[in-house]
């Protein structure tokens, strides 16, 4: 009998190792996982989703913020152009940027009260939706998959 991987992605013919079907497993759980959020915040708060990632990065700094390069480093999903992203979030009032007085290289990125408003207004639904993806996981479940996920990530590999 199939995996529930092999069956999601059509495939008729053995994963070459165990590897491989826990790789595409994850990322085709990502995937499903992230779908709807995506469409929540584009809908909903006409953000994508490294938008939001950087104005939740941004209210965990609030009030001191963050230079550009600290907030590429902290976002879930890699984002090569962070200035683009706070271009956008900055012209809608959701942030500001003020140049260091001391090393007019360095940006300080701050969260507004309008960003700080809009994510407020997002809480709720960022608390029930891993409730609801995961709705079919029981909690013992739940913490076999934190202690694997923490394993996977601990001790990744290198490629290349």
């Amino acid at each position: 009998m199939a995996s529930v991987v092999a069956q999601q992605l059509k495939q008729t013919r053995a994963f070459g190792s165990a590897e491989q079907e826990v790789v595409l497993g994850l990322q085709l759980a990502s995937a499903r996982i992230i779908e709807p959020w995506e469409r929540f915040l584009k809908t909903h708060a006409e953000l994508s989703l490294n938008q939001y990632n950087v104005l939740r990065i941004l209210r965990g700094s609030h009030p001191a913020g963050l230079p550009s390069g600290e907030i590429a480093g902290r976002m879930v999903y890699r984002d090569p152009d962070v200035t683009r992203l706070v271009d956008r979030l900055q012209k809608r009032g959701l942030l500001t940027r003020l140049r260091n007085q001391r090393d007019r290289r360095v940006v300080t990125v701050r969260i507004t009260e309008r960003g700080l408003d809009l994510l407020a207004r997002l809480d709720e639904h960022v608390d029930r939706y891993p409730r609801r993806v995961l709705a079919n996981v029981g909690p013992t479940k739940l913490k076999q998959l934190i202690g694997l996920l923490e394993q996977v990530l601990s001790g990744l590999g290198t490629f290349p």
